[in-house]
């Protein structure tokens, strides 16, 4: 059975704008998503980690720039079903896009952004990444950040930071809250994953946990099989999360991934893997696509 696909999480548009990449040299293309029946993906706006401070407005924003070459519809406002063509949304994947200024975020969510990641991988005048170790939670312009988000209807996304900003997050988001791109800790531990503790805080919000494919958070050691995601799914499922996790590739972001799963063409094969391990069509669909589907459209109808 074809299931109607949507991936939470890819770097596709800075991989064109700052590494000169073409269409098809990406792992995310308009081609690649139809082949793998990708029907919504979520396209970052990430500053990077290479440019000089002042400039993590300007990179995000000509990412923004470029979502207009996808060569797919870009959706400000999602159709009112999954679409059998390929479509996508942006999000944007560290605060620090936004210069401590709340002009400039209104200027992304104006474009259209329907996700945000409160940091990467470096401290920002939002919070605190998971991999730089600090045990505080969100900064003041943090907080005012979150009240926006909730009034506009924005998903705030905890994939990168810290503990301690996570449960600030699940303590101030009105909207489910989502790990665009998160693992689980419990078969790999690692800062970047979820313990089971905080996958059970986003099971009982009812929010989203995208499964990222790079292989340092699929595995400790060694190369990850297609077989260590499904492991990861199958942990989160076992948690109560079937109506909560999908997926959340980092294509065009990580520079390791599980044999066979190198690009948006390749979905099927995992829920094929899926099929075999037992799950019925509904929650194969379920974790195909329709968890972040329906959450998507929750926020919409909060904004």
């Amino acid at each position: 059975m074809a299931y109607f696909v949507a991936d939470a999480h890819c770097d596709t548009l800075y991989a064109r704008t700052r590494e000169g990449k073409d269409a098809q040299e990406c792992q995310v293309s308009a081609r690649k998503m139809a082949h793998g029946r990708v029907g919504l993906g979520t396209f970052a706006l990430w500053p990077g980690t290479q440019p000089p401070s002042a400039l993590f407005y300007e990179v995000a924003a000509a990412s923004l720039e470029e979502s207009a070459r996808l060569e797919i519809p870009i959706y400000k406002t999602l159709p009112d079903m999954p679409p059998d063509v390929p479509g996508g949304v942006l999000s944007v994947e560290g605060g620090e896009a936004f210069m401590g200024d709340m002009r400039l975020l209104g200027e992304f969510l104006d474009a259209g952004v329907k996700m945000i990641a409160l940091t990467h991988n470096r401290e920002n005048e939002l919070a605190y990444p998971a991999l730089g170790g600090d045990t505080r939670g969100l900064k003041p312009f943090g907080r005012e950040v979150m009240r926006e988000l909730n009034r506009r209807g924005v998903l705030s996304d905890v994939s990168h930071l810290n503990i301690a900003g996570f449960w600030d997050v699940m303590e101030l988001s009105e909207i489910p809250p989502v790990a665009s791109h998160s693992n689980a800790r419990a078969l790999c531990d690692h800062p970047r994953n979820l313990t089971d503790e905080q996958i059970k805080a986003i099971v009982a919000r009812g929010g989203f946990i995208g499964i990222n494919f790079f292989s340092t958070f699929l595995v400790e050691q060694g190369e990850a099989q297609l077989s260590d995601v499904a492991r990861h799914i199958d942990h989160i499922v076992q948690l109560g999360g079937i109506s909560t996790v999908g997926f959340g590739s980092d294509f065009d972001g990580i520079g390791r991934w599980p044999q066979g799963l190198d690009g948006a063409d390749k979905f099927p094969m995992l829920l094929d893997l899926l099929e075999r391990w037992g799950y019925k069509s509904e929650d194969l669909a379920a974790i195909a696509g329709l968890n972040l589907w329906n959450l998507y459209k929750r926020a919409e109808s909060v904004a």
